[in-house]
């Protein structure tokens, strides 16, 4: 049986996930959201990381302008390069 807490929970999730949207819509250039939705559709971790802080920037006016195609390109090369690979042999 489920809480009776879960549908005030899915509302606030749903809400959360609106207003995530309508800042990246804000924050992004079409052509940086239309890369940055391509990531995702792939199963890139990096393209949600990198959404959340463009999130938590924005909802802290901390971003004071809209992010290019090349910036977010930029970012995401950062990014990647930040992280290790491993390599495993048999």
């Amino acid at each position: 049986m489920a809480a009776p807490y879960s549908a005030d929970e899915d509302r606030k999730k749903k809400e959360l996930a609106e207003l995530r949207e309508k800042y990246l819509r804000v924050y992004l250039t079409p052509e940086a959201r239309y890369r940055l939705n391509n990531l995702k559709l792939v199963g890139n971790e990096t393209a949600s990381i990198l959404e959340d802080k463009i999130f938590e920037l924005a909802v802290n006016g901390k971003l004071d302008h809209q992010i290019s195609d090349e910036e977010l390109k930029d970012l995401l090369s950062k990014m990647q390069a930040n992280k290790r690979e491993f390599k495993i042999v048999w």
